[in-house]
């Protein structure tokens, strides 16, 4: 029952990152993920991954500090070692639960270097390829099905907004 109840809420998180795909501000990206990482952090809970749990709430704070145009080096430091810390300390699930922390740990990474939509966008295909494998891992098939999605949306969008460039100029 667990299973289906985290699938659930996981399917209900991927809505929110689908839409993050197609954002056309920073702000609103970052708006629709923090949605996505809370609602996972949750889901989470069901699966029984409690080191995704403590990566997904510090994705939350860290989320919020990019909304709020306060994310600066000592903020993605600070976060970035409580993610491994924490991250390490509840992993329960051997190499697998470190998936999370690795992906979480390379995106709040790409948030404070990478400050164009573009390549925020590039950014979230390769993190999501991390999130997918570990999904099918802990049987969060929801997940990993919305997130081929989130990456073909992504994808889409990257072009879509690479071919409209040069007609604009």
């Amino acid at each position: 029952m667990n299973i289906i109840i985290g699938n659930i809420i996981s399917f209900t998180a991927a809505v929110f990152l689908v839409v993050s795909c197609v954002m056309k501000s920073r702000k609103g990206v970052f708006i629709m993920q923090f949605m996505n990482c809370a609602l996972l952090a949750v889901a989470s809970y069901f699966f029984g991954s409690y080191a995704a749990i403590t990566t997904l709430v510090l994705c939350c704070v860290r989320n919020i500090f990019i909304m709020k145009d306060r994310f600066t080096r000592p903020v993605m430091t600070v976060i970035t070692i409580l993610v491994i810390v924490f991250g390490v300390m509840t992993n329960n699930r051997g190499i697998i639960g470190l998936m999370p922390v690795f992906a979480t740990v390379e995106y709040t990474m790409c948030c404070h270097f990478i400050l164009d939509v573009r390549k925020t966008k590039i950014s979230i295909l390769f993190n999501e390829s991390i999130w997918i494998v570990y999904s099918f891992l802990i049987s969060d098939y929801s997940t990993a099905l919305t997130d081929v999605a989130v990456i073909i949306v992504d994808i889409l969008a990257i072009f879509k907004e690479k071919c409209a460039k040069p007609a604009e100029q």
